[in-house]
């Protein structure tokens, strides 16, 4: 059967775990497709749950990592992160009333996945990666205190021994 959605390498953000996952939701995405595509109801509403407690836990983890490397725009991203799970768990729940929402849904994940990696996340992909290789982002100083109780990485960065 034909994928509905290719992931192409202009999508990927250079940071592995977000890539690995970001390449799973196609995959989600591509069997809730291919679910349609033979006419099963029941595995597309199946396939939709697998989808939304997948999108729930990458959000999740991107949100940690975000926030971690102090990325100054997350409580907005998180909004966005929220409006997605809630719009794609309103179609799941109208699916679920007998309502033929496969071609919406895949309609709107299409559009809102691709937009969101190529232009919500690449906002904090400079953070991220400066803070994954132990760099203080650029309005930290090097000589930043500690607090009591910690001491300096190299980077400045408190390590919390």
């Amino acid at each position: 059967m034909m994928s509905f959605l290719i992931w192409t390498p202009d999508l990927d953000t250079g940071i592995e775990m977000i890539d690995e996952q970001h390449k799973q939701l196609v995959e989600y995405i591509n069997q809730v497709y291919e679910a349609n595509q033979s006419g099963d109801r029941e595995q597309v509403g199946e396939t939709i749950l697998q989808l939304i407690e997948y999108t729930v836990k990458h959000f999740t983890e991107e949100e940690a990592l975000m926030e971690a490397a102090g990325y100054p725009l997350l409580k907005p991203h998180k909004m966005v992160h929220q409006r997605f799970v809630d719009k794609v768990a309103q179609m799941h729940d109208r699916h679920q009333s007998g309502i033929d929402t496969a071609d919406e849904l895949l309609g709107m994940l299409q559009t809102w996945l691709f937009s969101h990696i190529q232009h919500n996340d690449r906002g904090y992909l400079d953070t991220v990666k400066r803070y994954l290789r132990g760099e203080a982002p650029p309005e930290a100083k090097t000589e930043a205190t500690a607090a009591p109780g910690e001491e300096k990485s190299p980077t400045g960065w408190a390590t919390g021994r």
